[in-house]
């Protein structure tokens, strides 16, 4: 058994290795007796319920001041399952599985996802925290200095929703005793998104991939990410090379393209790899013959 997960690329210090260490107990224990997509699963509901991770509570707010979520889940077996600019859900990962397992779709967004979502009893949820609040302030300046005049539409209503009330994904990548692989990925978005804007982590082949040979998980630039379908590249590149070399060539293609991210990735294996061509990156990861998680930054530039 394998499991990776990080929490988004960051310019910062990161303070919340503690929740990267229990997103990766959860995902052994549950592994015990489950499969790799319930590990993954379940990592990720971790990384989503803290506040200091822009995912879930504390999701990045879009220039209206609302936030629209986006989270995938991928198996080895081409089974996937997405959702994008979904709003008022505690946990996005676990309603993307629900599209894959529960619908003859893959994706689903706005007001779709919400109402799909209420249908099968996902209970309403406030994600705004701290973070949120922070992020939105910083939007309203950056967008207040932005030459194209488009974002200057949409201030006076984020400004009336501040009065209300970093680069930042998570993902995890596993592998089973079976040898069964998952993916999940799990947003809040970027700062300073337009209203229905859409990045890579909901997208199959551009945040989240999982094949035969192996699964992955990015964070970074997502429309550059979605351009050059990053995470299906690497996934396959498992398949002549091992975990870190798919990786590094990856990281070089993103370098080549001066796209921004970050990846965590396990091939069939149980072989791990993982890099960032900017900021930081931090993750943790445990294997069947290690007692406890380690916790680690990485950055590959």
């Amino acid at each position: 058994m394998v499991v990776v997960v990080h929490g988004g690329l960051s310019e910062k210090d990161f303070l919340a290795f503690d929740t990267l260490i229990r997103a990766c107990e959860m995902a052994r224990e549950v592994m015990r007796e489950k499969e790799a997509i319930d590990g993954v699963e379940s990592a990720i509901k971790i990384l989503e319920d803290d506040p200091r991770l822009n995912a879930g509570t504390g999701s990045f707010p879009n220039l209206l001041g609302e936030i629209e979520m986006s989270a995938s889940v991928m198996k080895n077996d081409y089974s996937c399952g997405g959702v994008a600019a979904i709003k008022n859900v505690k946990n996005p990962i676990s309603v993307a599985r629900a599209v894959m397992e529960k619908t003859r779709h893959i994706l689903l967004v706005g007001e779709g996802a919400n109402l799909f979502a209420s249908l099968l009893g996902f209970e309403p949820y406030n994600p705004v925290a701290e973070l949120t609040i922070e992020t939105l302030k910083e939007s309203i300046c950056e967008a207040e200095k932005e030459k194209n005049p488009i974002y200057h539409c949409y201030l006076e209503k984020a400004r009336e929703k501040l009065r209300e009330t970093h680069w930042g994904t998570v993902g995890a990548v596993a592998k089973d005793e079976k040898g069964s692989l998952a993916a999940g990925t799990s947003t809040g978005g970027v700062k300073m998104q337009l209203p229905g804007r859409v990045g890579d982590s909901p997208l199959i082949g551009c945040g989240t991939f999982a094949c035969p040979f192996g699964a992955v998980s990015m964070t970074g630039e997502g429309e550059e990410i979605i351009r050059w379908g990053l995470a299906r590249r690497i996934g396959e590149w498992m398949e002549k090379v091992d975990a870190q070399k798919a990786v590094n060539m990856g990281i070089e293609l993103a370098r080549e393209k001066k796209i921004f991210c970050g990846v965590i990735a396990v091939n069939s294996q149980g072989e791990i790899g993982w890099g960032a061509n900017g900021g930081i990156l931090p993750l943790a990861y445990w294997k069947k013959e290690m007692e406890e998680p380690l916790c680690m930054l990485t950055n590959n530039s």
